[in-house]
């Protein structure tokens, strides 16, 4: 008797939630409803948030467009659930690691809304203290090696004793690694200025290795060009660089705080790596703020325009 109570119970439950996912019209800020989920007005709104429209789009002929794709996904989705993809272990470490960033995220357009915009004789000092992004401002070219970075970065240290690229090259020949060859352009109003001063202290030909984002940068400046930053250009750019540099700041205080507030144990063979120097700028896989034309460094906490990253060599 009483299992046939839980049966009855369980199908009384049922019936409800199936008039209730009946009962979901769509109306007010509800755009549409597929197989009783919702979809509101403020989630069609996120689909179009960041997009290029050009004004001679019609707007609700667009909506209508973007609304199907949003069914369409939710269609997809409500399979994937039928055949329980959403229980896959794949899925679900996929789906942490988007909440993580998203987060991160989060946190760091929270704390760019807290920095100030500089006044005026702070961006003029800025100015002053920064020849290298204004007034002598050059851009370098490169000649270019790129590759994967080895599972055992140790593998490059023959590198350190290569004077040319062409001699890098080969040393990546003999131990099997792949590379690509290219040019590049190094700017030196987006290259840190020590890591600029280190690679100008080298002598002329020699190659600077940059390691990054799982990538290996060998460099040889081949020339040259003054391109001095127009003055009203300067000003906005110093705001910019000072905004970034102050996230920065606040992106290192947040992160130390949280490490040094944090219990972190290691598998014995996961401990954090040894930093060793190494030929050039950087020792291969040691973190490095690195130079280059386009492209960024992912910080703790996402800046407005981040430090940039080496320019990928070309095909």
């Amino acid at each position: 008797m009483k299992t046939k109570s839980m049966i009855l119970a369980s199908a009384a439950a049922m019936m409800m939630l199936t008039l209730s996912a009946c009962e979901k019209k769509a109306e007010g800020q509800v755009v549409a409803v597929v197989n009783g989920e919702e979809v509101s007005l403020q989630e069609l709104n996120a689909e179009l948030a960041g997009q290029n429209i050009p004004d001679s789009v019609d707007k609700k002929v667009l909506m209508k467009e973007v609304l199907q794709r949003v069914i369409d996904r939710k269609l997809l989705v409500q399979r994937a659930k039928e055949q329980g993809l959403d229980k896959d272990p794949e899925y679900l470490t996929q789906r942490r690691r988007l909440d993580e960033n998203l987060l991160v995220g989060l946190l760091g357009k929270k704390a760019a809304a807290s920095v100030k915009i500089p006044d005026g004789p702070t961006i003029d000092k800025f100015i002053a203290e920064n020849p290298q992004m204004f007034a002598q401002r050059e851009r370098y070219s490169l000649n270019q090696i790129q590759f994967d970075l080895p599972a055992n970065p140790q593998r490059l240290s023959v590198l350190q004793k290569d004077k040319t690229l062409d001699a890098v090259a080969q040393s990546l020949d003999s131990l099997g690694i792949k590379y690509r060859r290219g040019t590049a352009v190094l700017d030196s109003a987006t290259t840190p200025p020590a890591v600029m001063a280190q690679i100008l202290k080298l002598p002329a030909g020699e190659p600077f290795i940059i390691p990054m984002n799982g990538k290996v940068y060998a460099s040889v400046i081949t020339g040259q060009q003054a391109t001095p930053t127009p003055s009203e250009v300067a000003r906005p750019a110093a705001t910019e660089a000072i905004r970034r540099r102050d996230l920065a700041e606040i992106s290192t205080k947040t992160l130390k705080q949280a490490r040094d507030a944090a219990k972190i144990q290691y598998q014995p063979g996961y401990e954090p790596p040894a930093k060793t120097g190494a030929k050039g700028t950087a020792a291969p896989g040691a973190p490095a703020a690195a130079p280059g034309a386009e492209g960024a460094a992912a910080p703790a906490l996402p800046a407005p325009e981040a430090a940039p990253a080496p320019a990928p060599a070309a095909n």
